[in-house]
């Protein structure tokens, strides 16, 4: 991995560890699980909606473990090499 990269996820790792990240991460997990009911939707176009709400969410929510497996990827890449 080059520098650079190292870098910027140094930074985001960073990010991820203060108190506020870990306050909106709570909020963010409220929102899904308030979101999260499949009788709440009236329709299919709705369900698709929600759907793809709560992919957005736990993408973020998840984002700190998005970031150790692509570090974990480029460092295999690395190895191989």
């Amino acid at each position: 991995m080059d520098r650079d990269l190292k870098q910027n996820y140094t930074k985001m790792f960073e990010t991820l560890s203060t108190e506020g990240w870990t306050l909106i991460r709570e909020r963010l997990v409220d929102m899904y699980e308030q979101q999260n009911n499949l009788m709440s939707i009236a329709d299919e176009k709705g369900f698709w909606q929600q759907r793809g709400a709560l992919g957005a969410l736990h993408l973020i929510i998840e984002l700190e473990a998005v970031f150790e497996s692509e570090v974990e990827q480029a460092e295999a890449v690395e190895d191989a090499e």
